[in-house]
């Protein structure tokens, strides 16, 4: 078994995932000695930040100032007062993000995190230390600094001032309360009840310290897989070879959709032959799907095997089903047609795997297929897998007609809920109107109000809008703006850059370059 040392290394270098058992290896050493050790030594080349990891860990090893809040600080061992350095450089790193995980390792230190709290809320200054004054409110160590921070903070920012006097306890904070009471207009009726509440909280007689019970694999998934996408062609190839059949599948997929070098067609194709796991197989063949809509000889021969394995019946719906979606680029051939609609036909995750080859196609005559799967009132249609290939075809296909369907899934219930963005994305390539460059900011302004979109949803959406401009045609709008924004910025103080020209409008085909500028064909990049 790797050591401590070497498992937070491959951890950071993403070569591995963070799940159950990699922690229990850890734990299973017992080393905090060499934890603290690998969180103190030099980070910038990490491809993963690990500090959240590491945060849990110290957590899960505990502080010997639990035992005692009111020690004095000189009492900390130098293995905890270097722990409490590091979640202090942690909030220092991210002021405004302090996640309840820190927060709750945090406060086993007691009055020993006053000074390097206060000192790192005088370096940040009051727009950036809310999280802080909380914290040292929360640690309800008796403090003249504390106080007066606490006191600056109330005029600073009335209502997060009053409820960290509420929860520090000091009764010395009661006269400034009740002032700011009488100064605060009787329409302000949230901010009054806030600073009521805050008065009363005073009173209240002083909580029992109890650190939460911590259970720290129950913070991590069973299973995670490596983050493939920071990992470079070789590392992704090397793990081709892994014992484990799930990393096997997962670094095949990281091809999918990408240009392939003659060195990672040749491990890919090899993998689909060879490998016993018909998941990798058919994710092998998934990535294959690169060179299916090449003319040139090796690409056939390549097209060719797909296509026998989409029709041989006794593969494995893994392996055929992997088989169809690298066919998409072809799926209007007959016998890449017939291969899917018999794959369709059995249903299951077979009927998954075809609708995901069809909607990839944007063949039209495909679109039959997928608004009979947006009801759930169907005992067929209750596969969430199912369910967000039905609702990319319903987008991609625009079946306007189904438009009520797909808004739907904009408040599903568990488990149905995970879909609430594909249905964003079909919704605004679907949604009723003439696709125009004037007309796509109302329809985010429509689809905003009838969704209640967060910031990520409002990029998705945007993102959305531009794919549909660029399926009719036309330049993106969104995308193009913060290009200009970017250059603008880029060149502020500077003589301009010449005009960049401007997008294709006619339609690209499916081998021409994707006019987003991204250096790829138009199949493996928008017209994917």
């Amino acid at each position: 078994m790797a050591n401590v040392e070497e498992l937070l290394s491959e951890a950071a270098a993403g070569r591995v995932g963070v799940d159950q058992s990699f922690l229990q290896q850890i734990l299973d050493q017992n080393d905090p000695a060499t934890i603290l050790r690998f969180a103190q030594g030099p980070h910038e080349k990490d491809r993963i930040d690990l500090d959240p990891l590491l945060a849990d860990l110290f957590r899960h090893y505990g502080t010997r100032a639990q035992a005692d809040r009111d020690l004095t600080a000189n009492s900390l061992s130098d293995h905890d007062r270097a722990v409490l350095d590091f979640y202090v450089g942690m909030i220092r790193r991210e002021p405004e993000d302090v996640d309840e995980g820190l927060i709750q390792a945090l406060l086993p230190f007691g009055v020993h995190a006053v000074a390097p709290l206060l000192k790192l809320y005088e370096e940040l200054g009051e727009e950036q230390g809310s999280d802080i004054a909380f914290l040292l409110a929360a640690l309800r160590a008796r403090d003249p600094q504390v106080l007066a921070l606490l006191l600056d903070r109330l005029e600073y920012d009335a209502a997060d001032g009053a409820f960290c006097l509420g929860l520090y306890g000091d009764s010395d904070a009661r006269p400034a309360l009740e002032m700011m009471l009488v100064e605060v207009p009787a329409n302000e009726v949230e901010l009054r009840r806030e600073i009521e509440y805050a008065i009363g909280q005073l009173s209240a007689p002083k909580p029992h310290y109890e650190p939460e019970p911590f259970d720290i694999c129950s913070e991590y998934p069973k299973r995670a897989l490596p983050p493939f996408d920071v990992l470079d062609e070789s590392e992704r190839l090397a793990l081709f070879t892994s014992k484990d059949a799930d990393v096997r599948a997962g670094a095949a997929h990281s091809f999918f959709n990408q240009e392939l070098s003659a060195k990672s067609r040749a491990a890919l194709l090899d993998l689909a032959h060879s490998d016993p796991d018909p998941s990798t197989r058919g994710e092998a063949w998934a990535s294959l799907g690169d060179a299916v809509g090449d003319e040139n000889a090796e690409a056939a021969k390549i097209r060719d095997e797909m296509i026998a394995v989409l029709g041989d019946k006794s593969n494995p719906v893994e392996e055929r089903g992997g088989a169809a979606v690298g066919l998409h680029a072809v799926a209007d051939r007959d016998d890449v047609r017939e291969g899917l609609e018999a794959l369709y036909a059995e249903g299951g995750q077979g009927r998954v795997k075809a609708l995901d080859a069809m909607w990839r196609s944007l063949w039209q005559p495909y679109a039959k297929f997928f608004g009979r799967h947006l009801d759930i009132s169907d005992p067929e249609n209750k596969d969430v897998g199912l369910l967000r290939q039905a609702l990319r075809g319903a987008g991609y296909f625009r079946l306007t007609t189904h438009i009520d369907r797909i808004s739907s899934f904009f408040d599903r219930e568990e488990p149905y809920d995970v879909l609430r963005e594909d249905a964003l994305f079909a919704y605004a390539l679907a949604m009723p109107g003439e696709t125009t460059r004037g007309r796509v900011k109302g329809m985010l302004r429509k689809i905003d109000e009838l969704a209640g979109l967060s910031r990520d949803e409002a990029d998705l959406v945007q993102f959305a809008l531009d794919e549909r401009l660029r399926l009719h045609g036309l330049a993106p709008v969104f995308e193009a703006e913060r290009r200009e924004e970017h250059d603008h910025e880029a060149t502020a103080g500077s003589s301009p850059d010449p005009a960049p020209e401007p997008l294709p409008a006619e339609k690209p085909g499916r081998n021409d370059p994707c006019p987003c500028g991204s250096g790829k064909k138009y199949k493996k990049c928008h017209g994917a």
